[in-house]
């Protein structure tokens, strides 16, 4: 899913976004939360870290927040063959051919485990780390269910392999993402999402994809050069997942490695089976101001019955894996030393607040412990300060093999967003357990996960119209698909409703605010829902500047042809003010209307980039900053921006005439030249005039092989 985020100050415009978790439970159609079972994958070893493959389900305890849970269903995993282990003792064993009719409850080797392998950027005295480790992995072998995909994260994830159990095209791909430049990595990514008629381009922010194909009626993604996986949503899934980038701004380190791993989780827990990422990196660094970020992804990871396993590829050295940690926390320990001797006093606070400060970027740049944390949290492990990975290689493998599976019905029924505390005991003490930490107890939309920001918005939306303050929401269309239209969610807020007050310690102010639209069917059914977060601190010295501005959002969705309504609400979560909007939709046949509807251009941005053809609001002299009031400016021109879908079998080139209308009378009238179509067929045109302050209608009208289509939008023009 693309999303993209406008911060817009007065003179200038920032891109951010934010991503988290959390969820809520709720008593009509907005949310349907049924009996959801927490599905765990346990491996236990013994001390010399052999697997112990004997146990019963009576040798287990399941802990949610220090409560014992009753295991509904227990089975383990293993090699070629599957044992089901019934939850009760005394229950006979089941063996034989009352397998196969225990197909749905039995991880057999016709489920399937997908492993991603991501290489992060990895310097060069690293790379052949960082080789042997994959090289080692993959040399186990993989089995018949068992498919694995290649990433280079770069400036952006890049998709090098798809899923595919093809040893010698992964041992191919793996040198090519610990090796390959940004350049290299992207046009490797073009050639393996191209083969299902995808288009990529795209600027550090992420990779973002055109299909050129519907590919929920083209279920057929192979990629050329391996063996085909038999499982089309694993390609469909890769697709989604690099587009999803769209949404992942890159501000720093952490936040580009985050949320490129958490793009990956969100996608691949749609994927049937046991998921497996082994990243591979020089270490994780964990945005200081963010630590709930890491907490959001492995609880996204939970949930999606995702482990990671992280590889500290720079092996063993003489110096310091963590020098800047070292030296941070020498830094903090010597001004805590140096406040014995300061009585109290102002200077001794500020030295305090700069401890802290120090302090937790330390404890964020420990990257050893990052690792850690992530594996550990998802039912992995890390491996550090080694140049010999075949032991850990085998160990992960045998991980992705054999394994307990463990469900159960948490006890608590209660969907009120916190993370949910799991821990899985053993009777044998000498064993060591390892599992998952925890998950966030979140309701689905549609099968979607909630996202714990959504909360708020679903609270809103439940409790009846809200109007705290002004925005703005319209749902504009653009392409046709097989069955519909693709739509630009927009949001428009005007900063100035936000309050910002500036914490004296930091000197900062925080901006906090969430968007929410539920897509119901007539019969008050969700079908679909885009929301975003923006959880910003801005400096004591650019807040006026950031009220003088705006926050302007828009997102994809696509619906078939009928009639919709959209429920909107936007929130400002920490003073609890909220407004709410209600939108009809009605959505034409495919084919209908061969030009989208108009937006009024607030503003052009330059691209940073290559132009991004999936999305509709780009064209080749940039980006276009809708502005959803439909208002311009006496002093200056109007523009009006829409993208015509011409036929693609027709011989003439289609008729565009665009005409300003006041009162019924046209009082500017144009037919601009379509030019030639662009790399996705699409004609992306702006169409501007300066006009006197009143209320007027653009009227565009496309002709083309004898079908006429015809859009237009009211204007007030203001002095």
């Amino acid at each position: 899913m693309r999303k993209l985020w406008s911060w817009q100050f007065a003179p200038s415009l920032l891109a951010v976004s934010g991503i988290a978790l959390l969820a809520a439970q709720t008593q009509d159609t907005v949310i349907r939360s049924d009996v959801r079972e927490v599905l765990l994958d346990v491996v236990v070893r013994h001390k010399n870290l052999s697997l112990a493959t004997k146990l019963k389900a009576s040798d287990f305890t399941v802990l949610e927040d220090g409560v014992p849970q009753k295991i509904k269903a227990f089975r383990l995993v293993g090699g070629s063959d599957t044992r089901i282990v019934p939850a009760t003792p005394e229950a006979p064993k089941v063996t034989g051919p009352a397998l196969k009719s225990a197909a749905d409850q039995a991880n057999s080797l016709r489920e399937p485990n997908f492993i991603s392998v991501v290489f992060d950027s990895i310097g060069p005295d690293s790379r052949q780390n960082a080789l042997s480790a994959a090289a080692d992995f993959f040399n186990q072998g993989l089995q018949p269910n068992t498919y694995a995909a290649i990433f280079g994260l770069n400036l952006r994830l890049n998709a090098v392999q798809g899923f595919t159990n093809d040893r010698a095209a992964l041992l191919r791909a793996i040198n090519k993402a610990a090796t390959g430049s940004s350049m290299e990595l992207a046009t490797a990514s073009a050639d393996v999402l191209n083969q299902t008629n995808y288009t990529i381009t795209g600027t550090e922010g992420g990779i973002s994809i055109n299909s050129g194909i519907d590919v929920t009626h083209s279920p057929d993604l192979s990629t050329t050069g391996a063996s085909q996986a038999p499982f089309s949503e694993a390609q469909q899934t890769m697709a989604a997942m690099i587009t999803a980038q769209r949404s992942m701004v890159s501000n720093v380190t952490g936040m580009r490695v985050l949320g490129s791993l958490l793009n990956i989780v969100e996608y691949e827990s749609r994927l049937p089976g046991r998921k497996t990422i082994l990243y591979l990196s020089e270490g994780l660094v964990k945005p200081p101001d963010r630590d709930d970020y890491m907490r959001q992804v492995i609880g996204a990871a939970n949930r999606g019955n995702i482990s990671f396993y992280c590889i500290d590829v720079r092996g063993l050295t003489t110096a310091s894996s963590n020098g800047m940690t070292s030296g941070l926390t020498a830094t903090a320990a010597g001004i805590s030393r140096g406040q014995s001797s300061i009585p109290s006093s102002p200077a001794a606070a500020k030295q305090q607040m700069q401890q802290d400060d120090i302090a937790l970027e330390a404890l964020s740049s420990h990257t050893q412990l990052n690792m850690a944390e992530l594996a550990e949290g998802t039912g992995g492990f890390a491996v550090f300060n080694t140049n010999d990975f075949k032991k850990n290689m085998a160990r992960i493998m045998e991980d992705v093999r054999t394994h307990y599976e463990i469900s159960y019905v948490p006890a608590s029924t209660s969907y009120d967003g916190h993370f949910r505390k799991i821990e899985v005991r053993v009777a044998d003490n000498k064993l060591t357990v390892q599992s998952r930490d925890g998950y966030f107890a979140v309701p689905d939309i549609k099968g979607e996960t909630v996202l714990p920001y959504e909360l708020s918005g679903l609270r809103v939306l439940n409790g009846g119209a809200r109007r705290d303050f002004d925005f703005r929401a319209s749902a504009m269309r653009f392409a046709p698909t097989a069955d519909g239209y693709r739509y630009e969610m927009g949001f428009d807020l005007d900063t100035a409703n936000l309050p910002v007050p500036v914490d004296e310690k930091t000197h900062k102010a925080r901006v906090h605010a969430t968007f929410l639209a539920l897509i119901k069917d007539t019969r008050g059914q969700i079908v679909g829902k885009v929301s975003q977060e923006l959880d910003r601190e801005v400096p004591e010295d650019k807040v006026e500047q950031f009220r003088r501005g705006k926050v302007i959002f828009t997102s994809p969705f696509e619906v078939p042809a009928g009639r919709y309504t959209i429920e909107v609400a936007a929130t400002d979560p920490d003073s609890n003010r909220a407004s709410t909007k209600r939108l009809s939709l009605v959505v034409p046949k495919p084919g209908t209307p061969v030009v989208s509807d108009l937006a009024v251009v607030r503003e052009i941005e330059p691209l940073e980039g290559l132009r991004d053809p999936g999305n509709p609001l780009e064209f080749a002299g940039g980006k276009v900053v809708p502005g959803l009031s439909e208002e311009g400016k006496a002093d200056r021109e109007t523009a009006v921006f829409f993208v015509v879908y011409p036929e693609a079998t027709a011989v003439a080139k289609p008729v565009v005439t665009v005409e300003i209308l006041r009162e019924g009378k046209t009082v500017s009238k144009t037919q601009p030249e379509p030019g030639a179509p662009d790399e996705v067929k699409s004609l992306p045109m702006i169409s501007s005039v300066r006009l006197p302050a009143g209320d007027y209608v653009a009227r565009v009208t496309v002709e083309q092989g004898g079908r006429r289509s015809q859009e237009s939008i009211p204007l007030s023009v203001t002095p």
